[in-house]
């Protein structure tokens, strides 16, 4: 069964250029457990990015995948310990990334709860940024 949920994130990104940049965001989506995790699902808010649906599926303590599909389509996996080879869609065009995860820290039960990620970008072969992510999610 689908909750409806407030979701809160907190972003960090820091470039490599030791430029660090925080972002917070409040929005409202909808929240269920699965047979493998729990799959949060939510519609950009952003002006640029409306028309775009985001789904974070927390498959294990370790793996989070997140995917966007509208105006902008990626599909990022984020795995502790491993590199993925993600793809990301702009309206300007195309690229794969590289995104590797050191830490996945995912605290969620049926009433919602905490996921905290720290990943690195990278294109190219060159790191593009790092990021820190905690998602809050509160049953409404």
């Amino acid at each position: 069964m689908k909750n409806d949920v407030i979701i809160k994130f907190v972003t960090v990104q820091t470039t490599d250029d030791n430029e660090s940049d925080t972002l917070e965001i409040n929005s409202r989506g909808t929240y269920q457990k699965t047979d493998n995790g729990y799959i949060i699902e939510y519609d950009e808010i952003d002006e640029e990015m409306q028309g775009t649906k985001t789904t974070i599926e927390v498959e294990s303590p370790e793996c989070v995948t997140i995917t966007r599909s509208g105006s902008y389509n990626s599909r990022f996996i984020i795995e502790k310990g491993k590199r993925h080879s993600c793809h990301y869609e702009t309206p300007a065009g195309s690229l794969v990334m590289g995104v590797f995860a050191s830490k996945v820290l995912v605290g969620l039960d049926d009433n919602g709860g905490k996921v905290r990620l720290k990943y690195t970008i990278d294109c190219n072969s060159s790191m593009v940024a790092e990021n820190t992510v905690t998602l809050t999610v509160k049953k409404i």
